[in-house]
């Protein structure tokens, strides 16, 4: 008797155990089966549709494994939209394929007169390599590497030499009507801080003051604002700056170049800032040029005028860029900035053209159309054919660029299979902890496990990039929203990319 209720009491814990065992593992299983249907299913975009007021033919979206297989979902794949800022994925791709991970920009300074002791009796030649991110910190030890060579004076002018791009007439220079916004900033050979600063206002008894950081040698500003008392309801953002067509930073210009700023400001904000694009490329390389140089204990009082092919031969002092292609992509994707992606379009073209005639400085300038040919001849050597690919600008801000996500899918696919497949999802916003998707779906499933490039236009709202999906599995998704109310589509990107993460 004894024996046997050992024997009982040792039994009932272990079958206890084995129907908890077998209670989780069917658990898992219906878990599992209820995934699987809802895949198979698809997501119910009819009711997500509804609910965002998207017509059916106003949205596109793919979701297909990177290494391949039958899409998870599809809705209008093969439809051309307009994918704003995820375009940047394939001007990224192509850059970091054609120019190297490793590539880095080289700007050169040349001495165009005689040189006596520390004085140069001529102009200074900068010729711009098409660096898209000599901020205001690199040009500070440029300047410090040419005065430690032996230049303290220039008696001349500042020379820019920016043969390496030809811009000509641009549909993205008055793409919404305020030049002000540093999106809105055009290529330059010797684009310097991104042709922008940051407008300071701090109050003080009489108001506020006004500075820009860096500061920009010789600027005058026509301060407009009027301070609204009480509490904080007027701050920096609202203000409006403008350039003053006057003080063009020519030939011996002495005044300066000169902007306005205005608007209402509530002192008890306390002190804000905006950041803003001014001036003319040609004036705001001289002003930051002259402020540097000045702060670095030398002497520069001459103007400002672009001479292409004015530098020749080897150059005197010469920077490149302490940061390669790579990290630079980065930038691009994760802040998603114009105008560094419009400069790895032509550089593509620049470097391009180098290769077909040599090294010669007076080479013919790289257009967007060179860029834009050797990119779709890239394409298809790659066996990626895009027929109804629209390259414009390659970073987003246009009403013509176009691809269906299908082809967009297609691209991602082809990058994750390559050595720049990990560079290119890295340099991506990881959802919920940086870059533009900083702040989306923070603490959920699918934060951290999402590398996710946006894209916003009028009436267009996009995502696309890489999803790990609960299952371990990654894909590749992109979702494009075209239409009058595509402003509102967020919620429905936030389901999208929950939806492929819980049923990947």
């Amino acid at each position: 008797m004894d024996r046997w209720l050992r024997a009982r009491r040792a039994w009932v814990p272990n079958a206890s155990r084995g129907f908890a065992c077998l209670v989780v593992a069917l658990g898992v299983l219906l878990a599992t089966a209820t995934a699987a249907r809802a895949a198979s299913e698809g997501p119910p975009w009819a009711a997500w549709l509804a609910e965002s007021g998207l017509a059916p033919g106003q949205v596109g979206a793919l979701v297909v494994p990177v290494e391949g297989g039958e899409p998870l979902t599809a809705l209008n794949a093969a439809q051309a939209f307009n994918p704003a800022s995820t375009m940047k994925l394939l001007t990224s791709y192509a850059s970091l394929s054609m120019l190297g991970p490793g590539y880095r920009w080289r700007t050169g300074a040349y001495l165009r007169g005689r040189l006596d002791a520390d004085v140069l009796h001529g102009d200074l030649v900068l010729r711009g390599g098409g660096d898209p991110k000599l901020v205001i910190e690199d040009l500070d030890a440029f300047v410090a590497r040419m005065r430690a060579a032996g230049l303290r004076e220039v008696r001349g002018d500042l020379v820019l030499d920016d043969a390496i791009y030809e811009i000509g007439g641009d549909s993205v220079e008055r793409f919404d009507g305020d030049p002000s916004q540093p999106y809105n900033v055009r290529p330059f050979g010797v684009l310097m801080n991104f042709k922008a600063v940051r407008v300071v206002i701090q109050p003080d008894a009489s108001g506020g003051r006004i500075r820009v950081d860096p500061e920009l040698a010789d600027l005058r500003i026509d301060d407009q604002i009027r301070t609204v008392k009480g509490p904080c309801r007027h701050g920096a953002a609202g203000l409006a700056v403008r350039d003053v067509p006057d003080g063009t930073g020519g030939p011996g210009a002495g005044a300066g170049p000169r902007i306005r700023v205005s608007g209402n400001y509530s002192p008890a904000c306390g002190e804000q800032s905006v950041f803003t694009a001014m001036l003319t490329h040609p004036q705001f390389v001289l002003a930051l040029f002259k402020a540097a140089w000045r702060a670095r204990g030398g002497v520069f009082d001459g103007g400002v005028r672009v001479e292409r092919g004015a530098a020749r031969g080897a150059p005197w002092a010469e920077w490149e860029s302490p940061r390669t292609l790579v990290e630079v992509v980065g930038d691009v994707n994760k802040f998603s900035n114009n105008v560094m992606a419009r400069h790895l379009l032509l550089q593509i073209g620049a470097e391009s053209g180098m290769r077909r005639i040599g090294a010669d400085s007076r080479r013919p300038p790289a257009t967007v159309e060179r860029a834009r040919a050797v990119v779709v001849d890239w394409l298809r050597g790659q066996g990626l054919v895009f027929p109804e690919l629209v390259l414009d600008n390659g970073s987003g801000l246009s009403r013509a660029e176009r691809i269906s996500p299908a082809s967009m899918v297609r691209l991602l696919q082809h990058a994750h299979a390559g050595p720049l497949g990990e560079p290119l999802r890295q340099s991506l916003p990881l959802v919920g902890f940086d870059g533009t998707m900083k702040s989306r779906l923070p603490g959920e499933p699918v934060a951290g496990n999402a590398w996710i490039k946006t894209g916003s236009l009028d009436e267009v709202r996009t995502i696309a990039g890489y999803v790990n999906a609960a299952s371990g599995r990654r894909h590749a998704v992109v979702l494009f929203v075209n239409g009058p109310r595509a402003e509102g589509a967020r919620p429905l990107q936030d389901r999208f990319l929950r939806w492929v993460h819980a049923n990947g």
